[in-house]
């Protein structure tokens, strides 16, 4: 893990044990034009998960930027646009809906309130002027772990399971089966989808076919319906894991080595994205596009192998990361 993630997570615990999410829901008092950011999350904020790593990216914002800082969350997509407009009407300077679903509110709101910024957390054009994306370089995890399930396969069938199928983990599938063919072309490659983040017991049976198929190398990247995933690795010597985490300060299994089934985790520095886009807004740079982080801007990495991959195996990983960022290999698409 590099040190600018090490230090992002101290400084996130440190942030989290001095703000409550009552805290946050209200205005605190500011100072008159003090810059206003408000997030709309599809779940609870506490799920020690996706939706609690973008409530770590709000109160990012509030501690480096000064923001006064707003937020509803377990909201429907259906339900978002009222919210949206409301945020927009109060004078917030930047409305953050975290996650794809409600894209297409965005677009909408943001063409009533042409003054206000508005950006999603998932994959878009954006509209070039006030509305925007942040996401990550998805295919950069993709790939990598691709290499690495091909590394570790014994039977020659990997497999990778997504969560909602969206445009940024399509694009990760994809540049996992890149990933595990350039290593082994002979390796057959699975790909399913939950249609959910938090089925567990939908991944679990699919996780139970893959299994039953000979597959002894499962990915996944489904928020909490991962949990039915691991479950059935567990269950099956010889099967692992590679999981898509996101950091979270706090959490007791983010702060000592994972299970010997999962082989590492895909971390994504998501409070790192949402305070670049928020300081972009700030600073008056924002372009109503898509923005990307990932391997160069150090936002996201694999975790430490733990013994996972021999020596050898380690170092071959390490350079193809210096190839992605320096352009030798593409994993963009």
């Amino acid at each position: 893990m590099t040190k600018k993630i090490i230090c992002l997570l101290l400084t996130l615990l440190l942030v989290a044990c001095g703000t409550t999410a009552s805290d946050i829901t209200g205005t605190a008092q500011v100072k008159p034009g003090a810059f206003k950011v408000a997030a709309i999350f599809p779940g609870a904020v506490d799920d020690k998960a996706w939706n609690q790593s973008g409530y770590e990216g709000l109160k990012l914002i509030e501690k480096e930027l000064g923001a006064e800082v707003a937020y509803a969350d377990s909201v429907p997509g259906a339900d978002a646009e009222k919210l949206f407009r409301q945020y927009a009407k109060k004078g917030f300077d930047f409305i953050i809906g975290h996650g794809g679903e409600y894209i297409a509110t965005a677009k909408v709101v943001s063409a009533e309130f042409p003054r206000n910024k508005f950006a999603v957390m998932s994959s878009d054009a954006g509209n070039n002027k006030n509305f925007g994306a942040l996401a990550f370089r998805a295919g950069e995890l993709g790939y990598l772990t691709g290499v690495v399930a091909a590394l570790k396969t014994q039977t020659n069938k990997v497999a990778y399971i997504g969560g909602q199928k969206y445009a940024s983990l399509e694009e990760e599938a994809t540049l996992f089966e890149r990933g595990v063919k350039q290593i082994n072309p002979s390796v057959q490659v699975f790909i399913d989808w939950v249609g959910s983040w938090t089925d567990a017991d939908k991944a679990s049976k699919i996780s139970q076919k893959l299994v039953a198929a000979g597959v002894d190398i499962i990915t996944v990247n489904a928020d909490t319906a991962y949990k039915g995933v691991i479950k059935v690795v567990a269950e099956n010597k010889g099967v692992y894991a590679i999981r898509w985490n996101h950091a979270i300060p706090g959490l007791p299994e983010q702060q000592k080595p994972p299970p010997k089934i999962i082989l590492t985790n895909a971390m994504q520095q998501v409070p790192m994205v949402m305070l670049e886009g928020a300081t972009l807004v700030e600073q008056g740079r924002w372009e109503g596009k898509q923005y990307k982080f990932g391997l160069q801007e150090e936002i996201q990495d694999l975790t430490p192998f733990y013994g996972s991959l021999t020596p050898e195996q380690e170092e071959f990983i390490n350079s193809l990361k210096e190839d992605i960022i320096t352009g030798k290999i593409d994993a963009t698409h």
